[in-house]
């Protein structure tokens, strides 16, 4: 029986080879992407997931409230590691976890510039990273260990045994204790070598004092709890922890977040999860569905329509004894078959597609023998779902109607068909407003104006040996004639290392809590940044009551609220500030918020990056060949390495270009699968009024009038779809905007254009086959009824 129902499907596919060619094309298209999206998914999903004890660990968070604004950040008071491993006893294990950090790491002649963490002995016994070398018991208990991952060891060490060497981390003597495999791709720690923490408090009198100072916030704390603890319940007896222990602090609550939901739900708003990754993940699976599905509707309007050609069948079977049963059998076995095809195809459309992901942002997504069961369910799901419909439409056709001549299909499938269509569409159109509105929100961002000249400017991050001999490598770099100007700073232009909320001046409210973004930088900070300054002036090398300076950004002179700043002070804990400049606000960190009070302090010797301005016009490569041997003349144990501004804010809009380019290939895919569709359609309906429109031109109708009768029932169809997608599609990217500060406001334009698009390409899509039909010589046309 089987048998025969697969030699009776494959007949029925070679006897319409255009229409089969459509349909399985449209089910590849639509399967290969569902599987991409799905493949994705399970990787993002995936994320730490290989911990043993992963659904027991926990990350400290920090709600605060300032400036009127409720945020969370996951770095917290450090103080808070002895307290959870004495006080609590729902507490195994506990770790302090550094922020990771660039740092050079030398080895002989084999020098690199690699990511690196500090952490507790714990960390190896709460997070399962297998140590191929070394005891992960005793692994990180000495302040000079180090543990390199496999890849690190090999690039330092080639084949030898790196146990017991020791390399050079930032000029720091480390011995080899321990070889880690290489981190998994979708662990969220990522790193080429760890260290103890015990090692940053060794090195820095500011990471020591950290550990009594509830203020103070830099690194995470992470905890384990004993098996049938309760997070939720230790979340609620830490809450207050910051206030009970340093009193004045009633703004700030700690919360604990489990660690494996840490990838996926990375945003907060009002001190709840407010989405991250999991928004996007949930919004690929929808639109993954929705393309699979406009795939399955093209299968299902075509075989409707091709009913009256399947009616003498169907009624000839019915009447030697086939029940309806065995009809459905019969041609969901037809669709099967199509869609298994259709997975044939995919498979190598997916192979062919691999290579090319990484360019929209989708990496890690390798199809695999894994994944084979996971295509073949929606191989099957597709075919039974394409199929369901037509399967039950043809079998309920009653044999002595359909053997008296063609049958009459009535209006119920004509008016599914075009529901169909419009369904069609309407995705098609809302992701084309969608990816349109998603660009002019990045080009909006980018465009901006950031206040300074990120352009021409290299960042570089010190080290001991290059802040000891800052002066003279400074002078030795403005010599090379290659450089405009160069300074000493806190952060990158593109980051935030410190945010205080200590500040205080005449008239300040008692009651207000307000923090300030806070920039150390030595002199020519000006020139190296090409930041604007309104009033006043920046730091100068003659002036020595600049040491006590402070430079505020436009924002800040608005929360503090004086009408003529400079010559005032303000108050940063006991120092006293005299305000020397004032300057346009500067986009940092985030693209697409709103400026935050900013406060740039003078700091000679808290410097954790280098800036440098290059003179325009220069030859990069020159330039870099000529100041390379200057910076490794102070920092012989490090390689030069450097990142330009401009690159690294383009690097901000990553998440945001990623989502554009996959949902401009959705959208992509919608168009052409459902303009194939209509192009079936088309013929079909085109084949069906052959003699309809051999009378019209007998009677005159000319080829104008005849390509309108057969266009613009399709056209009506799509311009209907357009207004059902133009709210569906507001309504959606109104919510997604309402995640940025910065936004554009949503102009008519945008769905006007993707309307007037989906028209056009559904009129040619279309019009070859209406202008085929009328070309027709009539005389055929006639005879052929």
């Amino acid at each position: 029986m089987i048998r025969n129902y697969c030699r009776v499907a494959w007949r029925n596919l070679l006897q319409n080879k255009t229409l089969s060619a459509i349909n399985i094309t449209g089910l590849a298209l639509g399967m290969a992407f569902a599987l991409l999206i799905g493949m994705w998914v399970q990787f993002e999903k995936s994320f730490d997931q290989f911990h043993t004890n992963g659904d027991r660990i926990g990350i400290f968070i920090k709600h605060q409230l300032f400036n009127d604004e409720k945020t969370t950040q996951y770095a917290t008071p450090l103080p808070i590691y002895a307290l959870m491993q004495h006080d609590y006893p729902e507490v195994k294990r506990a770790t302090r976890i550094s922020q990771s950090d660039k740092l050079g790491i030398a080895y002989g002649t084999n020098k690199f510039f690699k990511t690196g963490i500090c952490a507790d002995p714990a960390f190896l016994q709460m997070f399962s990273f297998t140590l191929i070398a070394g005891n992960v018991n005793t692994a990180l208990n000495d302040v000079n260990s180090i543990i390199l991952t496999q890849s690190q060891a090999r690039a330092l060490f080639g084949n030898a045994s790196p146990l017991g060497q020791t390399v050079k981390v930032d000029n720091m003597e480390m011995q080899v204790t321990g070889v880690m495999q290489d981190l998994p791709p979708n662990s969220s720690f990522q790193f080429d070598f760890l260290m103890p923490f015990a090692m940053m408090e060794r090195e820095s009198q500011f990471v020591k004092d950290a550990n009594t100072r509830w203020g103070v916030n830099f690194a995470w704390n992470a905890i384990e709890l004993n098996p049938g603890a309760s997070m939720e319940g230790l979340s609620k007896k830490v809450r207050n922890l910051v206030n009970e222990h340093d009193p004045g602090h009633d703004n700030q609550f700690l919360d604990l977040q489990p660690f494996t939901r840490m990838h996926l739900h990375n945003e907060f708003k009002d001190w709840k999860e407010a989405g991250g990754r999991i928004t996007y993940v949930h919004l690929f699976t929808i639109i993954g569905i929705f393309v699979l599905l406009i795939a399955c509707i093209n299968f299902m309007n075509l075989s409707t329509a091709r009913s009256e050609k399947r009616a003498k069948e169907v009624g000839i079977r019915k009447a030697i004894g086939s029940g309806r049963t065995q009809l459905i059998s019969q041609f969901l076995s037809e669709s099967v078959m199509t869609a298994l095809i259709a997975f044939l195809l995919a498979i190598i459309l997916i192979l062919i597609i691999q290579p090319f992901l990484g360019q929209v942002g989708v990496s890690h997504v390798h199809f695999s023998l894994q994944h084979l069961w996971m295509a073949l369910g929606i191989c099957i799901a597709t075919g039974l779902l394409a199929g369901s419909y037509p399967a039950w439409y043809l079998s309920s056709f009653i044999p002595a109607k359909v053997l008296k001549g063609a049958v009459r299909t009535g209006r119920n499938p004509v008016t599914l068909r075009r529901v169909l269509v419009v369904f069609q569409f309407a995705i098609s159109i809302a992701l084309i407003i969608c990816t349109t509105i998603v660009f002019q929100q990045i080009r909006h961002a980018q465009t901006r104006s950031m206040g300074y000249d990120p352009n021409n400017l290299l960042a570089v991050q010190t080290s001991a040996a290059l802040n000891k001999n800052y002066a003279a490598l400074k002078q030795e770099l403005l010599n090379t004639g290659q450089l405009e100007a160069v300074a000493r700073t806190s952060q990158p232009m593109t980051a935030n290392y410190n945010k205080w909320s200590d500040f205080s001046w005449q008239g300040k409210d008692p009651k207000a809590e307000i923090s300030m973004d806070v920039i150390m930088a030595d002199w020519d900070y000006d020139k190296v940044t090409g930041m604007q300054i309104l009033q006043g002036r920046c730091f100068e090398a003659g002036r020595r009551t600049d040491s006590s300076g402070v430079i505020l950004n436009e924002t800040a002179l608005k929360t503090i609220g004086y009408t003529d700043p400079i010559g005032k002070t303000i108050r940063s804990g006991a120092n006293t500030l005299t305000i020397i400049g004032v300057i346009r606000d500067m986009v940092l960190y985030n693209p697409y918020q709103t400026a935050y009070p900013l406060a740039i302090i003078f700091e000679r010797d808290d410097a954790n990056a280098i800036l440098l301005r290059l003179k325009k016009g220069t030859d990069l490569s020159k330039t870099l060949g000529i100041i390379s041997p200057v910076f490794e003349k102070y920092n012989t144990d490090q390689p030069f390495a450097y990142t330009f501004t401009d690159q690294d804010f383009a690097h901000k809009f990553e998440m945001e270009n990623q989502v554009g380019s996959l949902a401009a290939t959705f959208a992509l895919l919608a168009i052409l699968i459902s303009g194939m569709g209509l192009f079936g359609l088309a013929m079909f309906m085109a084949e069906r009024r052959t003699k309809e429109i051999g009378i019209r031109k007998v009677m005159g109708a000319n080829l104008l009038q005849l390509w309108v009768l057969l266009s613009s029932d399709f056209v009506w169809l799509v311009v209907l779809a357009t207004m059902i997608a133009t709210p569906c599609a507001f309504f959606l990217m109104r919510q997604w905007l309402t995640h940025f500060d910065y936004r554009i406001g949503i102009s008519w334009e945008v769905f006007a254009y993707a309307g007037v698009l989906a028209c056009v390409i559904a009129l040619l899509t279309v019009s070859s086959q209406a202008i085929k039909a009328a070309l027709i010589n009539p005389i055929i046309s006639l005879k052929s009824e």
